[in-house]
């Protein structure tokens, strides 16, 4: 079925995977629902390592790998809470490894007292979001250059979290990784 997964924490090296999983997420999976237009300005055709270096030594994200150590996605979680990038490699797109990755930082935060997640959702992802527990708090529309991309505003608070939701994040083995102090 699926190959054994792990999460683990970013490691120097990951941003050259990080930058080209982004950049295919947003052509290939994110292109199911928003336009040509919006992907191009969401992100450019010129990957930027260096950018990606930089903010991945900053942002530390959890990521997800196969058996092979191929990275399959990876989410950056802030010590606040919020989830500020999260992407998955398309040919892992639908099997769960956002899930994972999302009920990681889920259980992180909560094991360091962070009460509320929140996050920025694509239309593409926000279904997800939503099964997890996650509240819509608002629809809005983000301008990037020209071009005007819906996105929704969610909130996941340990109190009102569903109790399926905080029984999987208790569940869940501790796959090590922490929020960045």
């Amino acid at each position: 079925m699926f190959a054994t997964k792990m999460i683990r924490n970013y490691r120097n090296g990951d941003h050259v995977a990080i930058a080209e999983i982004f950049s295919q997420a947003v052509h290939e999976i994110a292109r199911e629902v928003y336009s040509k237009d919006q992907c191009n300005a969401w992100a450019s055709g010129e990957i930027n390592y260096p950018h990606w270096k930089k903010r991945c030594e900053l942002k530390r994200p959890f990521i997800s790998q196969n058996e092979n150590k191929e990275i399959e996605g990876f989410l950056e979680l802030d010590t606040n809470g919020h989830i500020d990038c999260a992407y998955v490699n398309p040919k892992y797109k639908r099997q769960g490894v956002m899930t994972r990755l999302t009920e990681h930082a889920i259980r992180t935060c909560f094991e360091f007292s962070v009460d509320r997640i929140f996050v920025e959702a694509s239309i593409c992802i926000m279904p997800m979001f939503e099964k997890l527990g996650f509240q819509i708090i608002r629809e809005k529309m983000v301008r990037i250059g020209e071009e005007e991309l819906k996105n929704y505003d969610m909130e996941l608070i340990k109190s009102s979290a569903n109790k399926s939701v905080q029984a999987t994040v208790r569940a869940a083995p501790d796959l090590g990784g922490s929020l960045k102090k």
